[in-house]
Parts: C-alpha cells; sequence; structure tokens
C-alpha cells in the first residue's frame, strides 16, 4: 500500500473535504436523475453530453474574473478530477521530475511514488528546471485561495516548457478569484462537481485542453460511441441549469463566518472551509509540519456529523 503521510481525517466531524448536502441540490438531483431514468429512451446520446460541455464550462467560469478560458475548446467528460490526473500522469511519465506544492490534494503523493519514484521535487523546495512537469489546485487544496505567486510559477513555466495541470475542483464554492489561464504551459484545466453539489459519488468532472491529444479519454467521448455516464452528464446540467455557480458560495457565507467567528479560524476563500492559523485545532493538521489546519464545515452543517 503506498503510504503519503497525511492523516487520515475523514472520521472527525470537521476533517476532509465535502461537499454540502444542501436540501434544495438533493432534491433537484434527485428528481433529475428519475426524470432521466423515466425519459432515457427519447433522449439523444450527443445532445445530453454537448450541452453537458457547453453548460460547464460557461458555468464553472462565471462568478470568477478568468482570463484566456475560451481557448479551451477540447472537452472531455471525465470520472471526477481524478480521471484527468491519471492521463496526465501517464502522458508525462518520463518526465524529470514530477512538482507538487505542498498542501495538495493527497492522491498526487500516491502517485508520485508510483509512476515517478525518485523524480520528484515539492515546489516549495527548488526551482522550476526543464524536464519538470507541475500539477496544482486553483483554489490550492490547503488554503481555498489561488495559489501564491501563482502568475510567476506559470511564467516560469512557460518559459522552461514545463507542462502544467489546473485543478480546478473547488473553484464553484469560492467566488470573485481572478486566475489567468492565458499561458502556454497550462495543457489542461479540470474541475468536477463533486464539492459544490450532492454528487461525490457520482463522480461529475471535466477536462478542456486548447489542443486535442488523443488519449483514452478522447476514444471514450467521441459522438456516436459516448462511452461515458449520460445519466450523470444530464444530471449535472440539470443542476447547472437550476443554480447559479456562486450559489453555495452565497447561501453558506453567513453561516462559514459565524463558525469561524466561534471556532477563533480565517474564513477560506472556499466557503466550506475555515483555516487554523493560531494553532487551536492542531488535530485538523494533515500533515504534522503543515503551518495551519484546514476545517471542512459541510457534514456538520447537512447533520451527517455532530459538531
Amino acid at each position: 500500500m503506498v503510504t503519503t503521510g497525511i492523516k487520515d481525517l475523514k472520521k472527525k466531524p470537521f476533517g476532509g473535504a465535502y461537499s454540502i448536502h444542501d436540501e434544495e441540490t438533493v432534491q433537484v438531483k434527485n428528481d433529475a436523475i428519475r426524470k432521466y431514468i423515466r425519459d432515457e429512451k427519447l433522449l439523444n446520446p450527443d445532445q445530453i453530453k454537448n450541452d453537458y460541455f457547453k453548460k460547464f464550462k460557461e458555468w464553472m467560469f462565471s462568478s470568477h474574473n478568468v482570463n484566456g478560458y475560451e481557448q479551451y475548446d477540447q472537452i472531455c467528460y471525465t470520472h471526477g478530477t481524478t480521471e484527468s490526473f491519471s492521463q496526465f500522469y501517464v502522458r508525462y511519465r518520463n518526465a524529470k521530475r514530477l512538482r507538487i506544492k505542498k498542501g495538495d490534494y493527497f492522491y498526487h503523493s500516491m502517485m508520485q511514488k508510483l509512476w515517478y519514484g525518485d523524480n520528484f521535487a515539492w515546489l516549495d523546495d527548488d526551482k522550476i528546471q526543464e524536464g519538470d512537469v507541475l500539477i496544482i489546485s486553483v483554489p490550492f487544496a490547503q488554503t481555498g485561495d489561488v495559489p501564491d505567486n501563482l502568475e510567476n510559477i506559470l511564467n516560469e513555466c512557460d518559459e522552461k516548457s514545463v507542462p502544467v495541470l489546473l485543478d480546478m475542483a473547488y473553484l464553484n464554492i469560492s467566488n470573485g478569484l481572478e486566475i489567468n489561464l492565458d499561458h502556454p504551459c497550462i495543457e489542461y484545466v479540470t474541475s468536477s462537481l463533486s464539492k459544490t453539489f450532492p454528487v461525490e459519488l457520482n463522480r461529475i468532472g471535466i477536462r478542456l485542453q486548447k489542443t486535442k491529444f488523443e488519449d483514452q479519454l478522447y476514444v471514450i467521448n467521441e459522438d456516436g460511441y459516448n462511452y461515458i455516464n449520460l445519466q450523470n452528464c444530464y444530471v449535472a446540467t440539470q443542476l447547472m441549469d437550476r443554480f447559479p455557480a456562486d450559489y453555495i458560495y452565497k447561501k453558506y457565507l453567513p453561516k462559514q463566518q459565524q463558525y469561524c467567528k466561534e471556532l477563533d479560524l480565517t474564513p477560506s476563500k472556499c466557503v466550506i472551509f475555515g483555516l487554523d492559523k493560531k494553532q487551536k485545532h492542531t488535530q485538523y493538521k494533515r500533515r504534522q509540519d503543515d503551518v495551519m489546519a484546514r476545517l471542512c464545515f459541510s457534514r456538520v452543517w447537512d447533520g451527517r456529523m455532530d459538531d
């Protein structure tokens, strides 16, 4: 078994990172599933998929100031963001080094060991070099904000031809971020609905590219073949049609502010998180050497966990 050095906090009330099982979104999800099952024989698979592509791309960026996203017109359905990560690792498995920022998604630490072995360096510990390959979450997994010096990092990757994947899984539990996607180094932008809506077990994601690279995701997404979960595409489009991209952020912002005040936390730019910058909740540190802990409120708010 591959170990990551990251503590498993899923059993703690504020551990992990989860969507809020908001009553309104749960109802719309369930209604959409029933409608799809009832009408499946009447629905056009290509239209379901293409409606999903069009809606997701417009929707995900609509509550932020994102420059250059229009050029990412090659789109695939993915099982969450994780499937996109796997394809990125496979494509660049012969890279000189994998680069990850400390505090990012634990999955990357697992893949570092499996695919890259010793060909790895934390982004925090060494300069970017030619032959590197980078994955980074935006908003960043540890803080929920745009990573420090992101523009400088991407400029350096441009100069040294370092392929980059931006993981935007937390984009739609935040609001009003400024992000520049107009960088040649960015090969993939990926996101999912798993933190925005109660669909984490449905695995509903998207991958965007500027230039088509025909890996297995393109094969299974081809029109007329559509070897993807069309029910998920349909349900996701229904959710995005019903709820604006900032729905969760705006609805739960007062509750985030309340909980952060009560627990003496700093509100994250992602509304489901509070940041422990005063070392009062060290049991929620994912790594022993983390500078702060991140607490997730979702399961307490929706009643799945007791405070």
